[in-house]
């Protein structure tokens, strides 16, 4: 059997498989331990007896947990199943020295018989919310996840002691049935709906129709899911950030509703044509509250109570007005018809529109729109605050209250990085700080899945007091990750700490030269950078400390992830110094140099590729095949590949490359192509031909891109292939070690380049 053959026996069987039981399941017998003790079975199977859960008053306004021998058995105390969760996350961390990761394929590895702590451990936390997702989220990570990915992620959150979570799988097949009521056909609504992958920000106001319709069988299957996801975090007392309406409806409204004051948002949002602009409702509408009132209504139907609801009006479009009046307006309805079915409704709204564009969002416009909601009633996710905490410009948003969001990636950029001393330094300033009374909750507005030892690092810092020793919490957390002390690893993230997941490398737009546009010199690419802030000679030194580790550490799931990014990153960093080469044999006008130096740059490349195939989130194959096991038929696969493979490559409008992964099979058929072509016309240049003419090759790599993501015929593993560290070692070999291989180059700080780094970018355009 070819790989695609094993790919579609997969997921057809999976398909089948979801028909059959998604929905049916039912939840969970109700008991006082039932979701800790579900969590701990699921995580430790068969070890959940060794565990006693009780349940303790908390402190005043606090949160707490505790973990102590008893009986010789691991007691687990907490005032709420969350805090019993975060207890027993402390005692697989640092007793154990097992750490879980939110992926479904990384099984947790427990010893037999579990080791007792030693003494009583207490933690408290006054921070009461804890946020988590983002709306990109659910595009550039869960579009295609099934109910054994969200299982584990739900683990992840209980895990971490988070109670806040974003929920918007199934919104479309409430707006089905809103849409159906005002006359829309079932074709009607599911064109207006976007692909899969692109439903965040159509639910955001930013696109219609892209890549739609959207399947019926996603709808239903999504709706189904919710269900599920809802049951489980509503086990462990999280309260689910629901949806709600900000006005935004589909075009054909118009034609079945003519009295309905509809306008058009200005299009053009990312580069999109008109065709896929959105459509507007007046908030002065009468209809207006009704359809909130209506949404609300069903969707408390179908999935049940919550007082928390996201929604975010002109997210990085301009209104029909900057009155400031108008904007109090839009709140107003938006709030009245929230009020009207919940009374304590509590709106969620994202900060991020105001801080990228500050220029519109002046201190009048922002404090009016603010300002028309019952205080208490809107909460602001201050979503950025590793690079600009918005609060501290507009007075602590003029009372309202808000939450410090870490970001941490654009597009879930697969780079190392992670600001961890200021994202310390951030929370313990902000933790305390006594005048800022209406700070409410931290969390993370993350874009996509990358770096999870920074996202860890922000939800024990919520349990760690006054201050966090960061030095020795990266410790501890090494231990976990290799499953106990091992000198090696410990070494390893002490410099990856201290030399390379530091405060001047940005969180956004980060790639290795390998995915950037093709050129000699600079950066040819507005969407992703390949500068580092650090010596890579560093990132090596971290990379032999990890492969030097004990055979009994290399067993956990995260060491063997942090062994491949590590390896990863250097090798990525290393292709700079290559295309250095490059472009000094040109320079010199010598063609045997240039194909030495080009053929080095592109087998290092495919090097690259074969490394991320031993572990699947670094896998296209397993993007894919996630993606068309929500197929009921051929055509249905080949259209959720074209969408799985459009949103992590050509998006749509002028936002190709966002998100800028480096995964198994992208990197060769996607990303490598184009410098092949461009290597092969420079050579030819070289050797007495016509001078390349940047022109024709921009056309040629424009329907490469184009050619590559609405193909559905590639044979991609879905499975990892290869000995992770055997081949880490390998190239570690080939690339790392003294003599007369690569060590000259890999062993020199990256070229920074003179050009706006990516991140900056974003900040400043507004792309989100």
């Amino acid at each position: 059997m070819t790989r695609r053959e094993i790919c579609k026996q997969r997921i057809f069987s999976f398909g089948f498989f979801v028909v059959l039981i998604c929905g049916a399941l039912p939840s969970p017998a109700a008991e006082d331990d039932g979701a800790v003790r579900g969590l701990i079975e699921r995580i430790a199977p068969g070890h959940s007896r060794d565990f006693i859960i009780k349940t303790i008053p908390g402190d005043a306004n606090a949160n707490v947990f505790e973990v102590e021998a008893r009986d010789g058995k691991i007691e687990l105390r907490g005032d709420n199943p969350l805090s019993q969760a975060a207890a027993f996350n402390w005692y697989l961390k640092h007793i154990a020295f097992v750490d879980v990761s939110w992926y479904a394929d990384d099984a947790a590895k427990l010893p037999d018989r579990l080791p007792l702590p030693a003494e009583k451990i207490r933690k408290t936390t006054r921070i009461k919310e804890r946020f988590f997702l983002n709306y990109c989220t659910f595009g550039y990570t869960m579009p295609f996840w099934h109910w054994r990915d969200w299982e584990r992620c739900i683990d992840w959150m209980a895990l971490n002691g988070i109670n806040l979570p974003l929920a918007q799988t199934g919104n479309e097949y409430v707006w089905q049935k809103v849409w159906r009521e005002y006359g829309l056909t079932d074709e009607e609504i599911r064109a207006f709906f976007t692909g899969p992958a692109y439903l965040p920000w159509h639910r955001m106001l930013n696109i219609d129709r892209w890549d739609g319709p959207l399947p019926q069988s996603f709808i239903d299957g999504q709706h189904d899911l919710q269900k599920q996801i809802l049951a489980r975090e509503r086990e462990f007392g999280m309260k689910p950030v629901l949806c709600a309406f900000a006005g935004h409806v589909p075009e054909a409204l118009k034609v079945r509703q003519p009295g309905m004051k509809i306008g058009r948002i200005r299009p053009g949002w990312g580069g999109f044509s008109t065709n896929y602009g959105c459509w507007f409702m007046s908030p002065l509408d009468p209809k207006f509250k009704e359809i909130q009132v209506k949404f609300l209504r069903t969707q408390l139907k179908e999935y049940g109570p919550s007082h928390f609801f996201g929604t975010d009006p002109f997210n990085e479009i301009d209104p029909p007005s900057w009155e400031p009046e108008y904007l109090a307006s839009v709140a107003r309805a938006i709030y009245a018809g929230m009020a009207e079915v919940d009374p304590d409704a509590i709106w969620l709204q994202m900060a991020w529109t105001f801080g990228v564009d500050r220029r519109h969002w002046t201190d009048e416009r922002l404090s009016a729109m603010i300002g028309a909601v019952p205080q208490g009633r809107m909460v602001l996710l201050d979503y950025a605050c590793e690079n600009s905490e918005l609060f501290r410009k507009t007075r602590a948003f003029y009372g309202a209250p808000f939450i410090w969001d870490y970001l941490g990636n654009f597009g879930g950029n697969t780079s190392l990085v992670g600001p961890i001393r200021k994202i310390n330094q951030r929370i313990t300033a902000v933790m305390n700080d006594t005048s800022l009374t209406n700070l409410t909750g931290i969390g993370t507005t993350l874009e996509g899945f990358n770096n999870p030892v920074v996202y860890e690092l922000l939800f024990d810092r919520i349990w760690a007091g006054t201050n966090l020793d960061l030095s020795a919490w990266v410790r501890d957390e090494a231990r976990s990750r290799a499953g106990g002390a091992d000198p090696h690893v410990e070494k390893a993230w002490d410099i990856l700490r201290e030399k390379i997941l530091i405060d001047s490398n940005p969180i956004g737009g980060h790639g290795v030269i390998f995915q950037l546009t093709p050129s000699l010199h600079g950066e040819a690419h507005k969407m992703l950078s390949a500068h580092v802030s650090y010596r890579n000679e560093d990132l090596i030194r971290a990379w032999g400390q990890f492969l030097q580790a004990s055979p009994g550490a290399r067993t956990p799931a995260s060491y063997q992830r942090d062994l491949v990014d590590v390896t990863r990153q250097a090798l990525g960093n290393l292709g700079l110094s290559l295309r250095a080469q490059m472009a000094e044999a040109y320079a010199r006008k010598d063609a045997a140099g240039f194909k030495q130096a080009a053929d080095r740059f592109m087998t290092l490349g495919r090097d690259m590729d074969q490394l991320l195939g031993t572990r699947t989130e670094f896998m296209l194959g397993k993007w894919i095949g996630d993606a068309k096991s929500w197929a009921v038929n051929h055509d249905e696969q080949a259209y959720y590949e074209r969408d799985a493979r459009s949103i992590i490559t050509i998006w749509g409008g002028g936002l190709t490359d966002y998100a800028g992964r480096q995964w198994n099979g992208l990197m060769r058929d996607y990303y490598l192509p184009r410098w092949q072509m461009f290597i092969e016309a420079t050579l030819g240049e070289l050797e007495g031909g016509k001078p390349v003419d940047r022109a024709v090759l921009e056309k040629e790599w424009r329907e490469h891109d184009l050619q590559f993501a609405r193909s559905t015929n590639g044979d991609y593993a879905c499975a990892p292939e290869g000995d992770y560290f055997d081949l880490s070692r390998a190239l570690y070999k080939k690339y790392a070690l003294p003599g007369p291989s690569l060590a000259a180059l890999i062993h020199t700080k990256s070229t920074p380049f003179p050009s706006q780094a990516a991140s900056d970018w974003r900040f400043s355009v507004g792309v989100y």
